[in-house]
């Protein structure tokens, strides 16, 4: 049905009204106080539709979520499930929001990490999260018959001996590891005098061969990463999407919209003044005036020149006495 149908609403202020509703619309509710608008959009239509969509769920369900009384008309139909933002008198903080205080803030977080796109910082290429059936394709045929080792990255201890540190890994089940652009053997004596500070541990070595896929290269394929600049990328999560968390919140505000600071041309807007003269202005009056006296007090102190223009000023240390 294109509409919302009701027959003889009568729910609090509502005197047996019939109306039609199209879906689909913006449709604002308008009117002097007491004519039943809140009947109408909340007591009536928000509670058939809410209560319609409760009676979907299980009977054992249905007692954990809230449930409206049945409005009293003759005849509701076409209505949907409908959910229903009210005013409240919440408590505000200085991170507060249209988005926080309704509540939509968080069905927000949830929708925009599927339908973000992520660029790469570098190239800026616009990087797309392939399955790992997609970008398993990809390698097979641009390397056919290649054999591809798969690798991770690990830091190594500062001070740490080749030979030690080899047989730790040899220990945790690591027998090959990628170092210059080799392959070595962690079950073998080694050369080496010196480790990197990383180095990449070979966990597998897959044949590439067109027209087949190994169980293995698949689960090693994750998404989320620039090929062209070697660079993994954040996948979007509702943190990045939330100034009321550490990953999404700016770097520079915290979150909070607005930046704590000084403005010096608000500070001295006459730099044409010197420090007696009243250069900095907001020691000038108020309880701050006793921070020029402070100011001036400490300038005599160091043989400071209160009396120079502060544009062209230049500080000036008295020498010390020195006794014959």
């Amino acid at each position: 049905m294109d509409y919302i149908r009701l027959r003889g609403a009568r729910q609090n202020n509502l005197q047996g009204i019939d109306l039609e509703l199209p879906l689909g619309k913006l449709i604002v509710v308008t009117g002097p106080s007491g004519s039943g608008k809140s009947s109408l959009a909340f007591d009536t239509i928000y509670a058939e539709g809410q209560r319609r969509y409760v009676e979907t769920f299980s009977p054992y369900t249905r007692q954990f979520l809230e449930r409206m009384d049945k409005p009293l008309a003759d005849n509701i139909e076409g209505i949907p499930p409908a959910i229903a933002i009210e005013q409240a008198n919440n408590v505000r903080t200085t991170r507060s929001t249209v988005g926080t205080i309704t509540e939509i803030n968080d069905y927000l977080k949830l929708l925009f990490p599927r339908a973000a796109k992520a660029f790469c910082p570098k190239c800026s290429g616009e990087i797309l999260p392939g399955t790992p059936g997609s970008i398993l394709r990809q390698i097979l045929a641009a390397h056919p018959g290649k054999s591809l080792l798969i690798a991770f990255p690990i830091k190594v201890p500062e001070k740490t001996k080749p030979s030690d540190f080899f047989e730790f890994l040899s220990g945790q089940g690591y027998l090959r590891i990628w170092i210059n652009g080799k392959t070595l053997r962690t079950d073998e004596p080694t050369s080496l005098k010196k480790l990197p500070t990383e180095i990449l541990l070979i966990q597998d070595r897959v044949d590439l061969e067109a027209g087949t896929s190994s169980p293995r290269l698949t689960e090693s394929i994750e998404g989320w990463h620039c090929a062209p600049c070697d660079l993994d990328i954040r996948p979007p999560s509702p943190g990045l999407f939330s100034f009321n968390s550490p990953l999404g919140a700016c770097p520079e505000c915290k979150g909070f919209g607005r930046i704590i600071g000084i403005d010096m041309h608000r500070v001295i807007p006459d730099a044409s003044l010197s420090i007696s003269e009243g250069v900095i202005r907001p020691f000038q009056s108020g309880q701050s005036a006793e921070c020029q006296d402070d100011l001036l007090r400490h300038c005599r102190k160091r043989g400071i020149d209160i009396h120079r223009t502060f544009g062209h000023r230049r500080r000036t240390r008295a020498q010390p006495h020195r006794s014959p």
